[in-house]
């Protein structure tokens, strides 16, 4: 016969074992929605900037990598000569990894022309930020 000491640490083992299941499985499905969630807010500020006009400030959303390729100068005469962007509407993000994703956006500008826009987006350095060549990201 089973001891009654020997009944409980039975029942204390499966109950922190179920509680460590549900646990990790929170952090493990929590994990997956990140490059998701951190790729969405990092396309909005960027094209956020770029609708209002602040294309100063969609440089400094660039990856550091991206920056040290491409010259704010060069990027701000880059944009600058492509047609303003309005609004713009986020179609979708698709994780590739990790810490990457892939943003779908239609860019809207001021006449109503839509132009479909690709951003590739990375988790640099802890800060998701609009990676490779923004200046090419025409869909």
């Amino acid at each position: 016969m089973v001891s009654e000491e020997a009944r409980r640490a039975g029942i204390l083992t499966a109950v922190l074992l179920v509680a460590g299941l549900v646990v990790g499985g929170f952090f493990l499905f929590r994990g997956h929605r990140a490059p998701e969630q951190g790729a969405r807010l990092a396309a909005d500020s960027f094209l956020t900037r770029l609708a209002a006009g602040n294309i100063g400030g969609a440089y400094d959303q660039l990856c550091n990598e991206t920056r040290e390729r491409v010259e704010r100068e060069d990027f701000v005469a880059g944009i600058g000569g492509r047609p303003a962007v309005s609004s713009y509407r986020i179609d979708g993000v698709a994780a590739t990894g990790p810490s990457d994703a892939t943003v779908s956006a239609e860019l809207l500008d001021p006449v109503g022309a839509s132009t479909p826009y690709e951003l590739r987006v990375t988790d640099d350095r802890g800060t998701w930020r609009v990676c490779g060549n923004p200046l090419d990201a025409a869909g």
